[in-house]
């Protein structure tokens, strides 16, 4: 949970800046010194500087113990304001390699409010490593209520390595609605911190309802810990369908291998969602999801809503998601709605995707029906995507409406 939690609230403190238009293949060239890396230079095929994803040309970097400073040129070698209204940007990390300050600079190297309206943001974390607390301040280092969030600081609170709260408060550490409607999610966990519920509340204590349209979602689990239903309440404590159809699933076990998960509506009949799949079955390996298939109503085989009847996982040996591989209700490979039979993923060190290739029934590369069959993935330091190029099966780079 806490990598999922704190990559939502990272995302928060960078903009996703948009893909540039192509204009031939441009590409980047490191510089590096004494094993850090000095300059990025992006440049066209001839060698010239250009504009790269984040529509810069050069980064100077500058290193001071923790610290690392970056700083933007175009083209010209003149500073450069990135999209989020800042030419540089200040990051400081603690022993363990834990963001804790991020600082965004003007030309002159001084503290600045981006655009979304605050100038520097402060991480602190809990001596086992899970995310503490995240402040927003101005440029005259004053907390700051960021209008997009709706709070200028998140504080959070864990039993074992599993979150039971996450509040969001104002300038004075005080309770504050965020943006959805809420001020504080709260968890209740078993002796083996495993989640048994989850609610919302409005600053003043009261039930909140969540983005997802319920106020709380209560997990029973059997004597070994797996989830034997998921149900989801409204304010009021009633069952809701939230608008999705369904107020609850129910896990059948066959097995240890072998889990059933179908969803049900108010009065506890089984419910199908548009595409007519009812039950969810899934097969598992290693605590790992390797094959999916669908039945409707009838517990009869169907398609899903991509036009498939099953679909399997393959995982790397760090355990990313790897390989995807559709196949029809018979078990034939075949292509989704989509025009594809599956995928490959690439990841870098972090495991990050940073190439996705689209195969075909014979489980060779192979172009979907907008014209690519390769899907390049760019990222900032924080791992936010900054932008996506498309190739097709001769390695070319592709424009995609």
């Amino acid at each position: 949970m806490r990598k999922n939690y704190l990559a939502g609230l990272i995302a928060f403190l960078i903009l996703v800046l948009a893909a540039f238009p192509a204009m031939g293949e441009i590409s980047a060239k490191n510089t590096e010194a004494n094993g850090k890396i000095t300059e990025t230079l992006w440049a066209d095929d001839s060698g010239n500087p250009a504009a790269g994803p984040e529509g810069y040309a050069r980064v100077i970097y500058s290193y001071k113990r923790d610290e690392t400073i970056e700083q933007y040129y175009d083209a010209e070698g003149l500073p450069y304001e990135v999209s989020g209204g800042y030419y540089g940007k200040r990051t400081a990390k603690d022993g363990r390699g834990n963001i804790t300050e991020i600082e965004f600079l003007d030309a002159k190297g001084n503290r600045v409010e981006n655009r979304q309206g605050y100038a520097l943001v402060v991480m602190t974390y809990y001596g086992f490593g899970e995310i503490r607390s995240i402040t927003y301040y101005g440029a005259n280092r004053k907390q700051v209520i960021v209008p997009s969030l709706g709070y200028a600081s998140v504080f959070c609170e864990y039993s074992g390595k599993t979150m039971t709260s996450r509040t969001y408060r104002d300038t004075k550490g005080n309770p504050v609605e965020c943006v959805d409607g809420y001020a504080a999610v709260r968890q209740k966990t078993d002796k083996k911190y495993r989640v048994l519920s989850t609610r919302y509340d409005h600053a003043d204590g009261s039930p909140a309802t969540g983005p997802d349209g319920w106020f709380r979602c209560v997990k029973s689990r059997d004597d070994k810990g797996r989830i034997t239903s998921i149900k989801y309440y409204d304010v009021n404590e009633q069952l809701t369908d939230r608008g999705a159809g369904y107020a609850w699933e129910e896990y059948a076990y066959d097995g240890d291998n072998i889990v059933k998960v179908t969803r049900r509506d108010l009065n506890d009949a089984v419910v199908a969602d548009s595409a007519g799949v009812a039950t969810t079955v899934r097969e598992m390996k290693d605590d790992r999801i390797v094959k999916e298939s669908f039945l409707d109503s009838e517990g009869k085989r169907t398609n899903n809503k991509l036009g498939v009847g099953a679909v399997l996982y393959s995982y790397d040996f760090q355990g990313g998601l790897e390989k995807v591989q559709y196949q029809d209700t018979e078990g034939n490979p075949v292509r989704c709605s989509e025009g594809y039979a599956g995928y490959m993923d690439k990841k870098d060190e972090d495991g990050a995707t940073v190439s996705r290739v689209f195969l075909g029934t014979d489980g060779q590369a192979a172009e979907v029906s907008a014209g690519y069959s390769e899907i390049r993935y760019f990222y900032n330091e924080y791992k936010q995507l900054s932008s996506t190029r498309y190739y097709d099966l001769n390695g070319q780079q592709v424009q995609v409406q």
